[in-house]
């Protein structure tokens, strides 16, 4: 009885129904996990990048700029990608709740519920499709914009339908429409769009007249002479961003083709799927809906080295220096970026010393921004490298060019109270006391502006950072620590080891000998294993075995040096001389030095 109940309900729900909520559950569980593990760092930037405050004048000013609704509510949401898991769930929940009405709203039917995934997972390509785009002048809302645009678009649409037996009403409805565009931004094109083709398809040409032409010289108006705020959406506000248009062109252009993909689809599925085959196996679209998302994971995928700088940043900014020095040792290729980080973990660490030159430096120029190569770490590395005035500056120049963003906010804070400008410090951290996930970091660190000593028993690597301040601190353009760095023999260790990793870095060899010299760690006695090989490299260069004996050198150390030279000479004219050693001997300063950018080995031989 009770097997013959259990089937008789299986038989009324239906084959169809289970597998759409079958493809329902699995395409939730694809964008949640794949949003918050395999893009965990994306997401935990994107909220780092979102300046978001509770105080009534940032809300007022948000408000009152062009896009100004729709930007605090997804701005208001990306605040939750502090957990990116947490932030995951909202946004895969979205894009579900986008099928959902999709399905009602057009009445795809049972044959072709796999249509209906067709939206969400345009959106999750173009919420994956911004890379370097955060970096700069960028509405950093852009990907949960895209999908508050679409409701917002269908929900209009449904309006639509009531009323478009009337073209009076059609007028007014796309006027209002194209209006709202001042608070929602580009968004409401999407709607007209299916006003115009729906009236199209079903031979409405009056309603098409009215809406598509309306429609479109209105929010020409609205965008050309009111005040704005960007975001990026349609290829049509490239035309009035201030930054040069070629960079945000690709993402303009595909959100552009999205966009019109989704409402040309929507709209003629509805009026042509009874042309289609009335009955299809219900396994196919289950079928058709896992290629759809196999495919997402395809091409939602990272440009060449992207991933692993978000990685550093994350690590990074959350102070996990361990967890960045053990993960960073499988990063290839390199960039400056990824660079300028692992020096980071290593400086918090205490192996800049002896780690430094561990690591590839091939860095790949071709496909990358300039200021994914330069800003994007600046801040942080002058601020370890003891200059917290420089990184200041870069601080502000960054806020200046680029949007405002709370990681910089933060590290203005930081850099004002190494600085001991408490009162300035005191500024930013009332900032960030009106966020909703750094305001206990800020509450900790204004409970210690009158003690500043217990704030550095806590964290101990700020300590380093001050020792280290020089006693004149230059800012400009940084060219090394060499530069910046003040020349007396009074230095602090921390100060001069970074010189002196300066001059290796630059090959400067018969500068590093002379910074060795006058060097506080020549007294202790010791070297460390990269300033050896830079002094043995010279003596093998020069012909000059007698500057040895001036430094206290490993033996060691020489007869690695020497193993290298000595396969190098023997080697030198093979094509894959590179590959050889660098399997041979590892990275090590005598590999850099040879091999790295700009190398120019030629040794004399004996």
């Amino acid at each position: 009885m009770s097997e013959t109940k259990k089937t008789g309900i299986l038989s009324g729900i239906g084959k169809e129904t289970l597998m759409h909520w079958g493809l329902r559950i699995l395409f939730f569980l694809f964008a949640w996990l794949y949003l918050g593990i395999a893009k965990e760092d994306f997401l935990f930037k994107m909220q780092e990048s979102n300046y978001f405050l509770y105080d009534h004048l940032f809300l007022n000013g948000l408000l009152s700029s062009k896009s100004g609704l729709i930007v605090l509510i997804s701005r208001y949401l990306l605040q939750f990608c502090y957990h990116p898991l947490l932030g995951a769930v909202i946004i895969a929940l979205l894009l579900s709740g986008i099928e959902l009405l999709v399905n009602r709203l057009f009445r795809i039917g049972k044959n072709w519920f796999v249509v209906g995934f067709l939206p969400p997972a345009i959106l999750l390509y173009l919420f994956n499709s911004v890379t370097y785009e955060i970096y700069d002048s960028f509405e950093i809302s852009y990907g949960i914009c895209n999908i508050i645009g679409c409701y917002y678009g269908f929900l209009l649409y449904l309006l639509y339908t009531k009323i478009k037996s009337y073209p009076v009403g059609v007028g007014i409805l796309t006027l209002a429409t194209a209006i709202s565009s001042i608070w929602i931004g580009p968004y409401p094109m999407v709607a007209i769009l299916m006003f115009g083709t729906d009236a199209l398809f079903t031979k409405r040409y009056i309603n098409a007249g009215i809406s598509l032409p309306l429609g479109a010289i209105t929010i020409y108006l609205t965008t050309r002479y009111a005040s704005y705020h960007v975001t990026p959406g349609y290829f049509a506000y490239s035309l009035l961003h201030p930054w040069p248009i070629d960079f945000f062109y690709p993402l303009y252009l595909k959100t552009l083709i999205a966009h019109a993909i989704i409402a040309v689809s929507m709209t003629s599925v509805q009026l042509y799927k009874d042309h289609l085959l009335h009955k299809i196996q219900p396994y196919a679209n289950a079928v058709v809906g896992i290629i759809l998302i196999a495919c997402m994971y395809v091409k939602c995928d990272y440009p060449i080295a992207y991933g692993d700088e978000l990685r550093l940043q994350h690590l990074a900014h959350q102070g996990q220096w361990k967890q960045m020095v053990k993960e960073m040792g499988k990063m290839k290729p390199s960039t400056r970026a990824i660079a300028a980080y692992r020096a980071i973990a290593l400086m918090a660490t205490d192996q800049l010393n002896e780690k430094i030159f561990n690591y590839d430096y091939d860095y790949y120029h071709t496909t990358f921004p300039h200021y994914c190569e330069e800003i994007t770490y600046y801040p942080e590395l002058m601020l370890f490298c003891s200059m917290p005035q420089t990184s200041y500056r870069w601080c502000m120049e960054s806020l200046t060019d680029t949007n405002k963003k709370i990681y910089l906010t933060q590290s203005m804070a930081l850099s004002s109270f190494i600085n001991e400008e408490y009162k300035l410090a005191r500024r930013y951290l009332q900032l960030l006391q009106e966020t909703m996930f750094y305001k206990d970091w800020a509450n900790e660190m204004i409970s210690c502006l009158d003690n500043p000593n217990e704030y550095y028993k806590k964290y101990p690597y700020l300590v380093k950072i001050k020792a280290g301040i020089p006693t004149i601190e230059k800012s400009g353009i940084f060219n090394g620590a060499v530069t910046v760095f003040d020349r007396f023999n009074a230095l602090p260790n921390i100060t001069a080891n970074k010189r002196l990793l300066t001059r290796l870095y630059r090959r400067q060899l018969d500068e590093l000998e002379y910074e060795v010299k006058r060097s506080p760690m020549l007294r202790t006695g010791r070297l460390p294993k990269y300033v050896q090989e830079g002094l043995i490299l010279k003596s093998f260069l020069t012909n000059n075995s007698q500057i040895l004996k001036n430094y206290p050198l490993e033996r060691e150390t020489y007869d690695y040096v020497k193993q290298f030279i000595d396969y190098y000479v023997k080697h030198h004219e093979e094509e894959d001389v590179s590959k050889k050693m660098k399997k041979k001997f590892g990275y090590s300063y005598c590999y850099y030095f040879s091999f790295g950018i700009g190398a120019n080995l030629k040794i004399k031989k004996e």
